[in-house]
This record gives structure tokens, C-alpha cells and sequence, in this order.
């Protein structure tokens, strides 16, 4: 072989590589009639940032690994010079100098390297990079949507399929032993006192937060000086996600019109997709100026949080608040979330208000989901609030700081239910959340197909949140302190853990008192017996207080059929958490819009006040 290697491979050397194996790789690369540097990267002899960086090396330019650097974007595209795929692609304007990113193929690295030797001014222009790096950054891009990616890549849920398929083939193999009755004694015992256990712990839970949160307030009131008075407001931001929502369009602009808040110092930003023509024709063409449709470009995922991302890079307010199509929010909730903000301490990042179902008794599914919203809302966030525990957010209805927002990367796109991972995350990252005694008017599904694809994406985020929170326990541990980590994995783990298993044991109960089973499979051994029946009774007790003692306060009514009831709904819940495993590993990004508009039992809008312009100071 020649003494002088070609440049790349003189470098190479110099990184410790086996002369040996540089040699017989240049041979072979000249008897297969190949350029070197390909058969290198063909064989697997150099990784591709190896070759790569030892190019830029060669050439005297800066080389930039896989996610150390943006693209600048157009509409969420990479602004790419000529047809090239890999470059040269814009990275940024520079004291008014444009840079570049290229990625050129193996065998090109002669031809580039003495084009740039001739344009020494270009050359100062161009950086290189791999491939690999160009097309991740094109997906991640500079755009608002890829924020989190880019600074916080261990927080996005973008890459967590084959854990749900793990998670599906654990349940099916939990569910045919069961059925099979294969399971052996010392593994029965260990399930029904884990089970056992938990429905004791979320019953006893149930009981306390339904017991404490009697005596509080529903609604918090301004001081009256706030209230009436002559008072510089701060800049609010309002988001408001819309897609196929032409028909509550005329409701929410009466929603929104309500907000007791002055016009100039808001800022209401409806956040459109491309191709949802129907939506923006219901829009009025004179819309008031504080109210702006902002389109979002076409990209994917196309879920709530990548608009909400696009509408966080425009928002002006010092808080954002998020509304969704069908909310009707108290209309002082904006004055009251600003007050509280104020006299909160400076971590104060998020306040959360309640959310009231207002078409409670129209069906079973509506009742069971507007109790579901009061002992969620009135009494178990509160009562985590209180004890400075960390708490899964709603998806409308927070208010934040904005810088707050920007400090933990907004929103993730991947996440399916964005709110219950931000909540998490900027307790993770310092922050503090809060609880607003301010209601939201929602709407509940009204039809149990509807209700089980709205649950099955609430619980396919959620396991996205334990899979992105769980990749560094010790890190999860040091952030948050072994109280409050361990609270967190109750309220994630132990939720799942009843919703899963709950149908399994409800099916296998049934079936053996039909006489499908043996009797003694379940009732045999007395202390399995007590452990179970004693362990559900104060679970199902629990949850019965916290229901009735929230429907009571909500004006929901008590009804002795909501016990039966219960029981059917968490069936139900079952049902649509195995729905969210399977999509979690077959569509994990998928959002199950849910249809608004639908109920006839809401209260008409026509008749709320307005606040007059004059109190709009």
C-alpha cells in the first residue's frame, strides 16, 4: 500500500484507527470499484460521525452532530438550496451572513472539498454534518412544535412503541391464566393482596379528599376594588385549539365575548389547521381585534399540543390560558387566575381551574363522567394542592406563566394528553402547580362509542407520560423527592392497576357465580377471601362517598342507581385502557377527536351577560 493515505483516512489514523485495517478497507475499496469512504461506512468499519467529522476536519470547517443544531424553516420546512437532498440547507442568518448545513454522499467528498478550496468565501459559510443529522433536524426543525425535542429530547414521547407491546402481551398472558385458572397459589396470594391493597389505599383516599374538601369554596370571588375598579390588567394570552368545530363556533365566540377582561390588554388566538375549510368559513369575516385565526401549518403529528406549540410562539400575554371549542369558562376566570398569579410565589407556573360537565343527567355515560369531573376537580387536586404534590394537569383551563412555558419547552406533540405530561414535567424542572376555584363549563360525551375513544387517548397519553417519566428513575427520584415521586406513581400506576384488572376480576367473579368456575377458585381459601372482599368493599365505599358527596355539592343529584352504575363505568374504563394499550403500539400519535356539540341539554348561551365594554378598562 502507498505510503500517504487520501486525507479522510491520514485522519482517521491519527484517531487511533488500525493502520491494518485502513489498508485492507482501501484496497478492497478499489477492487469492488467503490469510493473508500463508502466501503468504510458499508462495512461498518467508522460509524458515520466518524467519517463525517473527520471530512469536516479535512476541509478546516466546524462539524455538528446529531441534534446540536436547528434548521430554519418555512411553514415547517427546511430551507434547502438547489435538489440536493442532505444540502445545503439553511441553519440561521448570522450577524447577516447565511450558514449551512451539508451532508454531501461519501463519494462526493473529493469533488466538495476542492469546490470549496476555490470559494474560500463560501467555504466560511458551511458547516458538515451527517445524513442522519439533516433529516432529524428536518423533523424536529426551528419551529415551535420541535422545541422540547431539540432542548429536552429525554421529555418528548416520541419513541415508546415496543414497551406497549410489552404491556399487551403481559395483560393477555395476566387475563388467560386467570381464565385458565393456571395461576398457582403463592401468585394468587401475591395479586389479591397487591389489588387488595390498592383498593383499600384509593378508597381510604377517596374518603379523605371527599371529607376535606366539604368546607371549601367552589367559587372564589374577587375583592371588589379588583373586581369593579380602575385597574391595569397584565397581557392574557387565550389558545384555543379548534378542529372540525364549525358548529360550536357560534357558541364559542359568545363564550369568549364573555370574558370579563379589557380587550387591549388581550390577546385570543384561534388556532386552525390547513385543510379545516369548514371551521374557518363559520368564522365571522369581521372578527374583533383582540381575536385572531392563526392557521398552523401542515404538519405531523397533527394533535392538540403541536397547535398549541405554534400558538405559544405568538402568544404576547404574560399568561396563557388554554380553552377548548365547547368551554365556557366563568367569564371573571382570567381576572381571578392574574390575582392569584400576583400573590403566588415566583415558581407559581400553572393554576388550574375546575371543570363542571353541564349536561350531566342527559345519559349514563354523561352522569358518570360529570361525578367522575367532580371528585377530580372539587376534591382530589385540591387535596394533592394542599400537601404540595404533584398532579396531572386538565386539558383546558390552566392558566400558566409564559415564561414558565418557555423555560420547560411548552408543549409536547407526541404526548396525546400534553397536559397530564406538563404538569410532571415543570414540577420536575422547579416549578410549582396551583388549583383555581374558578369552574369551566364542559361538555361530556353523551355515547358510549364516543366516551371510549375520548378514554382510550386520555390513557394512551397517560402511559406515554409513565414511559417518558419512567426512561431514568434515579433522575425522576432526584427531582422530585421520594414522597412525592412515590405519590406520583401511585396516582399513574395505581389508577391503571384498578382499571386494568378490574374487568379481569369482574369477569372471573361473574363467571364462577354462574358456575363457569369452581367456587372455591375465589372463596376457598379465607384469607384470600378476606383480603379481597375487604379491600374492595373500602375501595367501593370510598368511591361511593367521594360520588355522591361531589354530585351533592355540584347540584348533580344523588341516585342509588350511580352504585350499581359505578361498577358498569369502571368496566368501561377497562375496556377503553385496552383499547389504548393496542393503539399505543399500533397508532401511537393517533388523536381520537371528540365531537362537540352534540348535547341538547346545555344551557343556552343566548342568555349570559356580557360584560359591558365600559368595565373594560
Amino acid at each position: 500500500m502507498q505510503d500517504s493515505l487520501p486525507g479522510v483516512l491520514e485522519i482517521l489514523l491519527s484517531r487511533g484507527v488500525p493502520r491494518s485495517v485502513l489498508t485492507a478497507a482501501h484496497d478492497a475499496a478499489q477492487v469492488h470499484g467503490v469510493p473508500f469512504e463508502e466501503y468504510l461506512l458499508r462495512h461498518a468499519i467508522v460509524t458515520t460521525e466518524c467519517l463525517y467529522s473527520a471530512f469536516a476536519e479535512l476541509c478546516n470547517l466546524p462539524f455538528l452532530p446529531e441534534n446540536g443544531f436547528r434548521l430554519r424553516t418555512l411553514n415547517d420546512r427546511p430551507l434547502a438550496i438547489g435538489e440536493a437532498e442532505f444540502g445545503p440547507t439553511l441553519l440561521s442568518l448570522y450577524r447577516n451572513q447565511a450558514l449551512y448545513a451539508i451532508a454531501p454522499e461519501p463519494g462526493q467528498f473529493l469533488e466538495v472539498r476542492r469546490h470549496l478550496e476555490r470559494h474560500p468565501v463560501l467555504a466560511k459559510q458551511i458547516r458538515i454534518t451527517t445524513p442522519a443529522a439533516i433529516e432529524y433536524a428536518s423533523h424536529v426543525s426551528n419551529s415551535p412544535a420541535g422545541e422540547l425535542e431539540i432542548r429536552f429530547p429525554s421529555y418528548s414521547a416520541r419513541h415508546i412503541r415496543l414497551p406497549a407491546v410489552l404491556l399487551i402481551l403481559c395483560f393477555l398472558a395476566v387475563f388467560v391464566l386467570g381464565v385458565s385458572q393456571m395461576i398457582s397459589g403463592a401468585l394468587l396470594f401475591a395479586i389479591t393482596g397487591v389489588v387488595s391493597l390498592a383498593c383499600l389505599g384509593a378508597g381510604i383516599i377517596r374518603f379523605i379528599c371527599a371529607q376535606s374538601s366539604q368546607e371549601e369554596d367552589l367559587v372564589y370571588h374577587l375583592p371588589e376594588p379588583l373586581s369593579s375598579g380602575l385597574i391595569i390588567w397584565p397581557r392574557y394570552t387565550v389558545l384555543v385549539p379548534l378542529y372540525r368545530e364549525a358548529g360550536v363556533v357560534p357558541d364559542l365566540l359568545r363564550a369568549l365575548n364573555a370574558l370579563n377582561y379589557p380587550r387591549d390588554r388581550l390577546q385570543i388566538l384561534l388556532l386552525m389547521e390547513t385543510d379545516d375549510l369548514e371551521t374557518a368559513a363559520a368564522l365571522p369575516e369581521d372578527l374583533p381585534p383582540h381575536i385572531e385565526a392563526l392557521v398552523v401549518p401542515d404538519g405531523t403529528p397533527r394533535t392538540k399540543p403541536r397547535a398549541l406549540d405554534y400558538g405559544l410562539a405568538a402568544a404576547t400575554g404574560t399568561y396563557v390560558t388554554v380553552f377548548d371549542a365547547e368551554d365556557r369558562p366563568d367569564p371573571d376566570q382570567l381576572k381571578k387566575a392574574a390575582f392569584l398569579f400576583a400573590r403566588g410565589p415566583a415558581e407559581l407556573a400553572c393554576l388550574q381551574a375546575r371543570l363542571l360537565v353541564d349536561n350531566a343527567n342527559e345519559t349514563f355515560i354523561s352522569r358518570q363522567f360529570a361525578l367522575e369531573y367532580a371528585c377530580l376537580f372539587d376534591q382530589l387536586l385540591p387535596w394533592l394542592f394542599r400537601h404540595r404534590w404533584p398532579f396531572p394537569l386538565g386539558g383546558t383551563s390552566n392558566h400558566f406563566r409564559i415564561s414558565a412555558l418557555h423555560a420547560v419547552g411548552g408543549w409536547d406533540r407526541y404526548n396525546v394528553t400534553e397536559d397530564a405530561d406538563l404538569g410532571v414535567r415543570l414540577e420536575r424542572l422547579g416549578f410549582r402547580l396551583g388549583v383555581l376555584p374558578c369552574q369551566t363549563l364542559e361538555e361530556a360525551p353523551v355515547t358510549l362509542r364516543a366516551w371510549l375513544a375520548q378514554r382510550a387517548r386520555w390513557h394512551k397519553g397517560w402511559l406515554q407520560t409513565i414511559f417518558v417519566h419512567a426512561r431514568s428513575p434515579r433522575r425522576l427520584l432526584s427531582d422530585l423527592g421520594a414522597v412525592r415521586t412515590a405519590v406520583l406513581a401511585a396516582l399513574f400506576l395505581g389508577t391503571f392497576l384498578l382499571i386494568a384488572l378490574h374487568p379481569v376480576f369482574l369477569v372471573l367473579l361473574t363467571g364462577s357465580l354462574l358456575g363457569y368456575y369452581d367456587h372455591t377458585y375465589f372463596f376457598g381459601n379465607i384469607v384470600l377471601t378476606v383480603m379481597f372482599v375487604s379491600g374492595a368493599a373500602a375501595g367501593y365505599a370510598g368511591a361511593l362517598f367521594a360520588l355522591w358527596t361531589g354530585a351533592r355539592r355540584r347540584g348533580h343529584g344523588i341516585r342509588l342507581l350511580d352504585a350499581p352504575g359505578v361498577l358498569i363505568y369502571w368496566m368501561f374504563a377497562g375496556l377503553a385502557f385496552y383499547r389504548a394499550v393496542w393503539e399505543l403500539a399500533s397508532a401511537p400519535y393517533r388523536w381520537n377527536k371528540t365531537e362537540h356539540g352534540v348535547s341538547r341539554q346545555r344551557t343556552s348561551l343566548t342568555d349570559w351577560k356580557t360584560a359591558p365594554e365600559a368595565e373594560l378598562k
